[in-house]
């Protein structure tokens, strides 16, 4: 074969791989403007949640103090918080409620006198303190009051932290989120109105919410165990979980 044949055919063939990449690139491009439209216009809609809070949570602590006889100290310590679980159980407050937060044992020092000019002797152990906290979860507000006081006659020495939520906000988030994007949907509508054009096809909805924190309580906090027993329990206000869910449609333009 002549020279010139293989110049005429490797021609041809870089001719077609040319039309080939054009053809590739007009094509992705119809594909990009037709999945990313260039006119576009987005709208906003939030609802607000109040939920009333259906679950408490607080925390109990047991603080004991004794010599250098560990095991006497733990016993003394374990039969509070054993008693203390007994006494929620019998209120309604299952295991699953109950988790152990802390369990800290730290020993207790006598220092010496050191005179001037003597040499002093090194802080020793004279005994031991027990810290065990326990984290509350009450789902049945009729009881927390009773539970916060009575808890104290079983041996706890702080009652704190106490907090108020929503076990599940999952039904009330969906009907918020349905408000809001029917508000999205209607403000769509008014703008296009106004604008002179036509809401084409939903581009994207992306989605956030607002939560308002709910307070905390400290509540009968550093009470000691031998203290007097209340005369009434606690009155409870648990109060509303408020949240606000957004979101923003964006719509394609259409003449």
């Amino acid at each position: 074969m002549s020279e010139d044949f293989f110049k005429q055919t490797k021609n041809i063939a870089f001719l077609i791989l040319a039309f080939s990449a054009v053809a590739y690139v007009y094509q992705y491009g119809r594909s990009v403007d037709q999945t990313f439209p260039t006119k576009t216009f987005s709208v906003a809609g939030e609802a607000k949640i109040e939920t009333a809070n259906d679950i408490a949570t607080f925390s109990v602590s047991v603080v004991t103090e004794g010599d250098k006889n560990i095991s006497l100290l733990q016993q003394k310590n374990t039969e509070k918080m054993n008693a203390i679980n007994t006494f929620l159980g019998e209120k309604g407050i299952e295991k699953k409620d109950l988790q152990t937060s802390q369990y800290n044992l730290s020993p207790r020092y006598t220092y010496s006198n050191c005179v001037s000019g003597e040499v002093c002797r090194p802080p020793m152990i004279s005994g031991y303190t027990l810290t065990q906290s326990l984290s509350v979860k009450v789902r049945n507000f009729e009881y927390l009051g009773d539970i916060l006081s009575g808890i104290v006659e079983y041996g706890a020495n702080t009652v704190s932290n106490v907090s108020f939520g929503v076990d599940d906000m999952t039904a009330s988030r969906d009907t918020a989120r349905t408000e809001a994007i029917k508000q999205a949907k209607e403000k769509a509508k008014n703008i296009a109105l106004a604008g002179g054009f036509r809401v084409g096809k939903l581009i994207s909805l992306d989605e956030g919410n607002i939560m308002n924190p709910t307070p905390r309580y400290e509540m009968m906090k550093g009470i000691a165990s031998d203290s007097n027993s209340l005369d009434a329990s606690p009155v409870i206000e648990p109060g509303t979980q408020s949240d606000i869910v957004q979101v923003n449609l964006t719509y394609e333009i259409v003449q």
